[in-house]
């Protein structure tokens, strides 16, 4: 599918999960999947790490070829920063078509001007809370296969 990428994004620092597996079983469907590098480490505080967070993506991101719209995946704590890497990506020209959120933190409610994009949630988690926000939520019992559903959803 090379009109959408799939950007599956790292953990926050210290946090244990690996997309890759997921990622390739993916990308066997023919999706461009993209694995962002784990951030280094190195903030002192929750606001540093939320600004190391969104631009250490962002500049991973910026270097793919054509700037593609983009479905952002996020697992864990790295959730809560969704919105802020969004409006990173709206902020350089680029389309967000979707976030997926993998048993993660939810962004906090009320940032204005977000989601600018379907939101799904993939998991148990966080799923009530999710569905109060009116996003998607799907069972998470196979993540390739539920990644691969949003990502046809958001070409």
């Amino acid at each position: 599918m090379p009109d959408l990428v799939i950007a599956l994004l790292p953990g926050l620092p210290g946090e244990q999960w690996s997309w890759r597996e997921i990622a390739a079983e993916v990308a066997a469907y023919n999706f461009d999947v993209r694995l962002v590098s784990d951030c280094p480490p190195g903030a002192d505080n929750e606001l540093d790490l939320a600004g190391l967070w969104v631009a250490h993506c962002a500049m991973e991101l910026a270097r793919d070829e054509g700037r593609p719209p983009v479905l952002l995946v996020a697992h864990g704590g790295s959730g809560r920063m969704l919105s802020a890497l969004g409006f990173a990506q709206r902020a350089s020209r680029r389309r967000v078509a979707g976030y997926a959120l993998v048993e993660a933190e939810l962004p906090k409610p009320g940032v204005q001007d977000w989601p600018d994009a379907p939101v799904t949630y993939i998991g148990t988690r966080e799923s009530s809370m999710a569905e109060l926000r009116g996003w998607d939520v799907l069972p998470g019992e196979d993540i390739a296969a539920d990644l691969r559903a949003v990502g046809a959803q958001s070409v």
